[in-house]
């Protein structure tokens, strides 16, 4: 039997395509508003637990992933929501993005944190602003977090943009033993939110990496309570600054690189949006700016993915490393492509809510169950991504 929560993500999956056609700024209000109090429900959700089956299962620095796909930062701002997806059948949890200091997110127009779908083209824009409760405090509910065996623990989490750079810097690291101390399995530091107005710059990006080595990376010794660290990086990195950007992690002693963030490259993605929805795209971006997620970065994250591990071959690191690829996953097949390229985890974000208001909380399971055919279907068609707007 569907729940509340179910019933409601599958009637407003049968409405999107009408109320993302209202005026612009309506849709964008219905939607910033509706998003949140979707959210509040849904994180009380207790669906029925689902078990990947056993062929799914991963392992890495020593952790076992029951299976290669989870949610991307984001999703669950403050540490809520393990149960939830746990019981899902999700491969892990990530938690944030968190920072140093409370933020409440973006305002503009009297809209709190905006947000709006686009149902035809499989995407959508926000321009939350990293709203979450702090480290602080967010780690003292992690620590209280019952975990699942095969489901890790992650957060993510980023330097304060209303700090000077070298206290924000400083602060990023507390958070970081915070959570360490809080009993998270991995961090993942985010280095590229488009919605605080930061643009890094790759000499300071050397100068941080350098800090966070020598004052958390260095000081993991106990190998029992070893917490591999994450760079994020965005979908917007060229591929030509990728090979730069490997040697600066790896150099620096991290253990992964996830690539990548939403996008701010509205003008290479006006034209995967769908003619129907150009409008609101262009008013969200004109207005709010903010980034994209969804269909639109599936082919970009897959590449900079895939040549993130051609580069690891040629230049085999010291330290166990391994790519995460996060941007348009919408499917057993998005991650089949990325296991037959050596992408070792995957995380989604739009393509998990669309695929909740499509299956409710057998949305893990179906994706397991549709394994098997989409792997034999890829052996005909060859190694690559999926369509689009599959």
């Amino acid at each position: 039997m569907s729940t509340v929560i179910e019933t409601f993500s599958s009637m407003e999956r049968k409405l999107r395509p009408i109320i993302t056609q209202l005026p612009p700024s309506l849709a964008v209000r219905f939607y910033s508003r509706g998003r949140e109090r979707f959210l509040e429900q849904f994180v009380k959700e207790t669906p029925q637990p689902c078990v990947p089956p056993e062929e799914f299962a991963r392992t890495l620095w020593g952790i076992t992933f029951r299976s290669p796909l989870f949610n991307a930062a984001g999703m669950f701002k403050n540490g809520e929501g393990y149960d939830l997806v746990a019981k899902q059948g999700a491969g892990a949890y990530l938690g944030g993005t968190t920072t140093a200091n409370p933020k409440p997110g973006n305002n503009k127009n009297n809209i709190a944190r905006p947000f709006v779908p686009y149902p035809a083209s499989h995407a959508a824009s926000n321009w939350l602003g990293l709203p979450n409760e702090g480290d602080e405090r967010v780690a003292r509910r992690v620590e209280r977090i019952q975990k699942i065996e095969g489901c890790p623990l992650g957060m993510s989490i980023a330097a304060s943009p209303d700090l000077e750079p070298q206290k924000a810097l400083e602060s990023l690291v507390d958070g970081m033993h915070r959570y360490r101390t809080a009993g998270v399995d991995f961090l993942e530091v985010n280095q590229s939110c488009p919605n605080t107005g930061e643009r890094e710059q790759q000499e300071g990006l050397a100068q941080r990496l350098h800090y966070i080595k020598k004052e958390f990376l260095d000081k993991r010794t106990d190998r029992a309570k070893y917490v591999p660290v994450i760079v994020k990086f965005s979908t917007d990195t060229s591929l030509e600054q990728l090979p730069k950007l490997l040697e600066m992690v790896i150099e620096a002693g991290f253990d992964g690189i996830n690539l990548g963030n939403s996008s701010t490259a509205y003008d290479m993605i006006e034209n995967i949006i769908h003619s129907s929805e150009k409008k609101l795209f262009g008013y969200f971006t004109k207005t709010f700016g903010g980034g994209v997620t969804g269909a639109p970065l599936k082919y970009r994250s897959f590449d900079l993915a895939k040549a993130a591990v051609e580069y690891l071959k040629k230049n085999p690191p010291p330290q166990e490393f391994h790519v995460i690829r996060t941007g348009g996953i919408s499917s057993s097949s998005d991650f089949l492509t990325s296991e037959r390229n050596g992408i070792a985890l995957n995380q989604w974000f739009t393509g998990y809510f669309e695929k909740f208001a499509q299956y409710g909380h057998d949305l893990y399971w179906c994706l397991y169950s549709l394994y098997a055919i989409d792997k034999t279907r890829m052996m005909t068609i060859g190694n690559s991504p999926t369509t689009i707007f599959k």
